[in-house]
């Protein structure tokens, strides 16, 4: 290895980790959360999981938004188009802004109808639809903090991030504690203390960010946005508009084929479900070192591309190619040794344990391949190749993973082994699909 290559490899991991490590705190949060509130009891974690679906529906759009700005931002600031970048960030800040508040007051004030259209009961819907609305209510501060370290890791600064995922975390844990237990003199609200640690958790990790870019001297910064006069151009508002559609829609595709694949799973029977849920508990743990990958790449490929070198976003995509298959093989090899471990800590029955066995091996192959899919996937919507990553999608996770579920359960009844087989092959045919579509060049002469 040559010295610009040694280079290039302290670049992207420097850029990589506190990625990586604030995506993984992110699903840590949840996991925590989750089992604080299970000591409520099953109803208030019921209440807690029956809000997930409708609370992640309606912030799909903040997520492709999300990816939109951090593809432009990326490719204006390695064009050094500071009016541009500028213009572009106040342009998402407004959208996510405008979105999250409207949002957040329909869901605070039907919170109950839509709880209960999501499968309330009597039990669950008075708790649910609080934490609903107190949750849902605190969305502007998460979709601010989602744009505003989409922006900072645009500059390549994702440390800033991360630091405030730390905190936001240490927060939301403390606040559980105190709130939902009732410690230190406060009131026990259980799930609506629960509601209100995260909301108030997400609150500091937006001060943090939100202050990082008050900097005058940064590229983009938030003095810069708010005084320049500038209209901001048609054709950013066309490009945001396009990518965020595009992503939208990705995203709308893989979640109705996760919710036809659980509706498959659950078919399996009470036990062998149950653990599968659990091993997607431990696949969304090790596909957050995966996103951290992909912003790496996101953010490097699209600066270069910026500056119009496409050599330059070639090797960076497989310097990112290159870590990330080393850290899936780790992360594979921790889950295919541990894994049993993990799947113990929610049952003991010796037949669970050996499916959860099962389960581990599998989701130690799909691991690899599957950072390596989102990498590549990153560096194409960096190019603002979103027409063939839906396509893509659409083709291997929307329909062929699917169909392999479908028969290999349904018609075979290989129960939740199949279902697991099926997400190693709609992964690998993804991962290939994007592997050939970089490798053809075809995507370097895209515009976002």
């Amino acid at each position: 290895m040559n010295a610009s290559d040694r280079k290039l490899l302290r670049e992207t991991i420097d850029l990589a980790w506190p990625s990586v490590l604030e995506n993984v705190f992110a699903v840590l949060v949840v996991m925590v959360d989750t089992f604080m509130v299970a000591s409520l009891g099953h109803a208030a974690v019921a209440a807690t999981g029956l809000t997930a679906q409708p609370k992640f529906f309606l912030m799909a759009p903040l997520f492709a938004l999300n990816a939109a700005s951090g593809a432009i931002i990326a490719r204006k600031r390695g064009e050094e188009d500071k009016i541009g970048s500028n213009m572009v960030s106040k342009l998402i800040l407004l959208m996510a802004t405008t979105y999250s508040i409207a949002i957040g007051i329909i869901c605070v004030c039907l919170s109950k109808q839509i709880v209960m259209l999501c499968g309330g009961n009597p039990e669950t819907t008075e708790m649910a639809s609080v934490y609903f609305a107190i949750s849902m209510g605190g969305l502007v501060f998460t979709a601010l903090t989602m744009i505003c370290s989409a922006i900072q890791r645009a500059m390549k600064n994702t440390k800033i991030s991360m630091y405030a995922h730390v905190a936001s975390m240490v927060v939301n844990v403390f606040l559980n504690y105190v709130l939902i237990y009732g410690h230190f003199g406060f009131p026990k609200l259980g799930v609506v203390g629960a509601a209100i640690a995260t909301v108030c958790g997400t609150f500091v990790s937006l001060v943090i960010v939100g202050l990082s870019l008050t900097k005058n001297s940064l590229f983009i910064n938030l003095p810069y946005i708010i005084r320049a006069k500038q209209r901001i151009a048609k054709e950013y508002v066309k490009s945001v508009v396009r990518l965020t559609s595009n992503f939208l829609s990705e995203d709308f595709i893989k979640r109705i084929s996760f919710l036809l694949i659980g509706i498959i799973a659950a078919k399996t029977g009470t036990e062998q479900f149950a653990a599968h849920q659990v091993g997607m508990t431990l696949l969304n743990l090790a596909f957050a070192f995966g996103m951290g990958m992909q912003t790496a790449s996101v953010t490097l490929a699209g600066n270069a591309l910026g500056k119009k070198d496409i050599a330059l976003a070639r090797k960076y995509t497989y310097s990112c190619i290159g870590c990330g298959i080393l850290l899936g093989l780790a992360v594979g090899f921790c889950i295919f040794i541990f894994g049993k471990d993990f799947f113990a800590i929610y049952f003991t029955n010796d037949s669970f344990l050996a499916i959860g066995k099962t389960i581990s091996t599998y989701a130690a192959i799909i691991i690899p391949v599957q950072i390596c899919q989102v990498i590549y996937s990153g560096s194409l919507r960096a190019s603002g190749d979103i027409k063939y990553t839906l396509a893509a999608s659409t083709c291997t996770i929307g329909l062929f993973n699917l169909v392999v579920d479908f028969v290999l359960v349904i018609i075979f009844g290989f129960g939740i082994k199949g279902i697991w087989i099926g997400t190693l092959a709609g992964q690998s045919a993804l991962a290939l699909a994007h592997f050939l579509r970089f490798r053809s060049g075809k995507w370097t002469n895209k515009k976002l």
